[in-house]
């Protein structure tokens, strides 16, 4: 049995559309024909991996205490420097206040006991001790700061919430989180490449990205970085693809199928997949050469979702059968269709 590769269906219209029919001298067969090209053909891997925010934190409360207010939850639009709820934060401002204030004065302080010593009114013992005594109060103002954002649950960036974690009036530990929020302009995603593929990887080329959940579109990525080691677990190395999501249509956690170009072959003659005959495992296409068909035994190389390499049995500019040849054998009179 002859199989060719593509759809049944393609094949079933092709013998409706070309009937083994009596043409002019009652023994052509009507095929269609396209003349074999040589061109550049960009070889790619597919690999699999989950899009994730590149710019993404967890809010913690780092004092703990009850939850007094909450102002977003899980998909709003936030800012950087927002408060996205409030715990115990009167306490927590109060404290950052007062380390404000004191790290001010004590600054003051080692300032005015410099110009004392410039004027020989006092010790560099003094001076070190006062200068000590600001360390300790900037880092006391540092503190304060770290337990009023939490208080506060100030979000560092602009984005979305992407989970909260609190309910209202709820006892929260020391160092709890409270929300999750993310940029979700800018997404990546990480994937796994072969040992035998990462070589064509490393030049950080472009990389098309898809989604089952939107099938016929297509993501352009950039490929940003490449582990310089292996995975001990996967065997692979992580290679990382950004991509844009601007319009906002991915969210993080969604699987992603990428495609990396590997390697470019130049001048390589390429047929289309669908002119492609099987036989016992044999690939083979029907040429036309003097109104005749003539088989041609093929070594494939790579393919895409088109076109396929020929890496031996032609040689470019023949006229290629591509609708038709299950109707031939090797030495069938045929009539080539006008070429569109």
């Amino acid at each position: 049995m002859m199989v060719t590769i593509g759809a049944c269906a393609r094949q079933d219209a092709a013998a409706t559309e070309f009937p083994h029919r009596d043409i002019d001298n009652g023994e052509q067969v009507i095929v269609r024909t396209v003349e074999v090209e040589r061109k550049d053909f960009v070889e790619y891997g597919r690999y699999y991996g989950e899009v994730r925010a590149i710019s993404q934190a967890t809010l913690l409360a780092t004092a703990g205490g009850t939850v007094e207010a909450l102002f977003a939850a899980p998909g709003d639009t936030i800012r950087s420097g927002q408060s996205l709820a409030r715990i115990e934060a009167d306490r927590a401002e109060a404290v950052w206040e007062t380390a404000v204030l004191a790290e001010r004065l004590a600054r003051e302080a080692y300032e005015r006991e410099n110009r004392f010593l410039q004027q020989g009114l006092s010790s560099q013992q003094r001076v070190d001790q006062m200068h000590l005594e600001w360390l300790r109060s900037r880092t006391d103002r540092i503190d304060a700061e770290t337990i009023r954002e939490g208080a506060l649950a100030i979000t560092p960036l602009d984005g979305i919430v992407t989970a909260r974690h609190v309910d209202l009036h709820e006892e929260l530990r020391p160092g709890g989180a409270t929300y999750s929020v993310a940029d979700l302009s800018r997404m990546k995603v990480i994937v796994g490449v072969p040992e035998a593929d990462i070589a064509g990887v490393r030049t950080l080329g472009a990389a098309r990205v898809c989604f089952a959940s939107f099938p016929g579109r297509t993501w352009d990525g950039r490929t940003t970085s490449f582990a310089r080691r292996r995975s001990d677990r996967r065997l692979t190395f992580d290679v990382e693809i950004e991509i844009d999501n601007r319009d906002g249509l991915l969210l993080a956690g969604q699987t992603a199928q990428v495609e990396l170009a590997l390697r470019t072959l130049a001048e390589s003659v390429l047929v289309p997949s669908r002119s492609l005959v099987m036989r016992a495992g044999q690939a083979s296409v029907f040429v036309v050469t003097d109104g005749v068909a003539v088989q041609r035994h093929l070594r494939l190389g790579p393919s895409n979702s088109t076109h396929t390499v020929v890496t031996e049995g032609l040689d470019g500019g023949e006229l290629l059968v591509v609708e038709g040849m299950n109707r031939l054998s090797d030495g069938t009179a045929v009539r080539p269709m006008p070429r569109e």
